[in-house]
């Protein structure tokens, strides 16, 4: 994925939905990218979040197989 591509990141896992680490989509911009992981900071807030990078403007580090590029 190039530098600047806006991306979906699938985050968290099972849980009731709508409950902090429950599955859902957050989206950002990449950053980075080395190996098998790609650098995304987040355009919109993730309340749901359980590791530290819930707002706007965080930079964290995911796995290629949940970044999906948004058409």
């Amino acid at each position: 994925m190039k530098f600047g591509t806006l991306v979906a990141v699938q985050r968290g896992g099972g849980g009731t939905p709508g409950t902090r680490g429950s599955s859902r989509v957050v989206h950002g911009i990449v950053v980075g990218a080395c190996q098998n992981q790609i650098r995304v900071k987040l355009i919109e807030d993730d309340p749901l979040d359980t590791v530290g990078w819930s707002k706007a403007g965080d930079i964290g580090w995911w796995s290629k197989s949940v970044v999906k590029e948004v058409e």
